[in-house]
């Protein structure tokens, strides 16, 4: 590195794509720089590769378990200032969980263990930085490949695709630590400070809504669908960067519920997508991730070698034998709280959810089985047979995006056009329609996210961005407006002595320091 934590070697940023490759089917670029790089097609796509295992490096680890590069990123998202109880969990287990719930995030600055390890793992945003600095180098260096090897129109879609990991990288900077140091330059070198996330926001939106257009609206090749980018996966990317701009912006916000709006009549134009009724089979494909509905995702698949690290996924903790474990993990170790899951799900109510993605739902226990990621491999045979997840990350589907767009039509006064995208996703899940009005409506389209999105890591983002943080009703450790606004929502930042010696400009989260 040079004088900036943000500067990346080429010779680091030439990934080897250790699993990308076997579904994408290229050779990964392991030792080329310079004068030898940038040739032919093979050598942007392993560099494009090497991103794409830096992202999924960020959110899942490898497989081997306790070996330094385990990662909990959306189970933490999920349990954050939620409703759950923690049940036997090894080593440190129990007490991060119980710190995470009640967002007792300076125990985990101070404490140590496993599990800790992977909490402060999350308040790095290094690693984000490394995908931003890539994706600008790809998008810088793409020209540069003879057009006899690579036509301007792929030229075109492999930019587009570096503005979307960049931005994609930039909206989790912000949802995780507010303002952000912002840049789009390949090769940055300059130290600068960080800029309000508003800001950073509206960049990103303009940024990724000029270079929507050159993506595909769908990929020949099925092997990329889902975990490539689209243009509905910009779209969905466009409506999360807006709501959250919303919640922080103190000016004029229907600028924002407007663009949402905006997207939602694209989106409905790409007929290649649609949203599937909730069945156990419906269910396996949608978390395997090529389905109707997925937009976009991180693969996990082991019949290719692409596996996460064990604690990635939620049914690690959610779940217990024929879904996670060996025979002997008779018991899940945390549940949702009896009290939270029934305002959810009311007992006796007509929801395909409760029955497909769950047993003993509201048991409050170690009955509690969560089985929304019932996608498995196992290894071992008889008595030492050991189930695993084999489901991949979902970052956006097509009911996220259809209640993002209820929620800025509600927040627009367009009362009829909310429920209508709302129910879009009720009648899927053979659940009561949506029918309230006023801050009713709002609420229940709140719960209908909750209810869809269960264990896919929204919950503290949405918990913070409508606010709803500051209302015990729907957290385990609500905050006071003072705490929510000195940065309490924010994760700790770990900044290093020598990255304060190369970047003097650099600062944490004032709340948790």
């Amino acid at each position: 590195m040079k004088n900036t934590k943000y500067i990346i070697l080429i010779a680091a940023l030439v990934f080897t794509a250790f699993g990308c490759k076997k579904f994408l089917n290229v050779t990964p670029i392991e030792a080329q720089s310079g004068n030898n790089f940038w040739k032919t097609r093979e050598d942007v796509e392993g560099f494009t590769n090497g991103i794409y295992s830096r992202l999924k490096s960020k959110v899942a680890g490898t497989p081997t378990f306790f070996n330094e590069d385990d990662r909990a990123f959306f189970p933490a998202l999920e349990m954050r200032g939620n409703k759950v109880a923690i049940g036997s969990l090894s080593n440190d287990g129990a007490n991060t969980f119980n710190a995470l719930t009640g967002n007792n995030m300076k125990f985990l600055v101070a404490s140590s263990g496993r599990f800790n390890g992977m909490m402060k793992n999350i308040m790095s945003w290094k690693e984000w930085y490394d995908v931003v600095a890539a994706a600008n180098i790809l998008y810088f260096e793409v020209d540069k490949v003879p057009s006899s090897s690579l036509p301007d129109a792929d030229k075109k879609r492999y930019k587009a695709e570096a503005v979307f990991l960049r931005n994609l990288s930039y909206m989790f900077i912000c949802k995780l630590f507010g303002d952000a140091i912002y840049y789009t330059d390949a090769y940055h070198s300059t130290p600068q400070g960080r800029t309000p996330q508003v800001t950073v926001l509206n960049r990103c939106i303009e940024d990724m809504t000029a270079a929507k257009n050159d993506l595909p609206t769908f990929y020949n090749d099925a092997t990329s669908n889902g975990f490539r980018p689209t243009r509905a996966s910009a779209v969905a990317l466009l409506m999360h960067l807006n709501m959250w701009a919303a919640a922080w912006d103190t000016g004029v916000k229907t600028k924002y519920y407007d663009a949402v709006k905006t997207l939602a009549t694209e989106l409905d134009t790409y007929s290649n997508y649609k949203i599937l009724p909730i069945t156990p089979a419906n269910t396996l494909k949608i978390f395997k991730g090529r389905s109707s509905e997925n937009l976009f995702g991180i693969l996990q698949d082991f019949n290719y070698g692409e596996g996460f690290s064990l604690p990635a996924g939620l049914s690690y903790y959610l779940s217990h034998y024929p879904y996670q474990g060996n025979v002997t993990k008779t018991q899940s170790s945390i549940a949702y709280s009896t009290d939270y899951i029934r305002k959810l799900y009311p007992p006796g109510s007509a929801d395909a959810r409760i029955t497909t993605w769950f047993e003993n739902y509201d048991a409050q226990g170690g009955a509690f089985q969560f089985k929304k990621f019932a996608n498995i491999y196992s290894t071992g045979s008889g008595s030492a047979i050991s189930i695993t997840s084999d489901d991949s990350a979902i970052i956006f589907r097509l009911p996220d995006c259809y209640l993002l767009t209820a929620e800025a039509l509600a927040e627009l006064g367009d009362e009829s056009g909310a429920r209508d995208f709302a129910n879009r996703v009720t009648v899927t899940a053979n659940a009561p329609l949506i029918t309230q009005s006023g801050q009713d409506l709002k609420d229940e389209i709140y719960r209908e996210r909750c209810r869809e999105l269960i264990g896919e890591g929204q919950f503290f983002f949405d918990l913070v961005r409508t606010k709803r943080v500051l209302n015990s009703d729907f957290t385990n450790a609500p905050m006071s407006v003072a705490n929510l606004n000195a940065g309490a929502w924010t994760w700790p930042l770990t900044i290093t002595a020598a990255e304060r010696s190369a970047n003097p400009n650099l600062i944490g989260n004032n709340y948790w320091n």
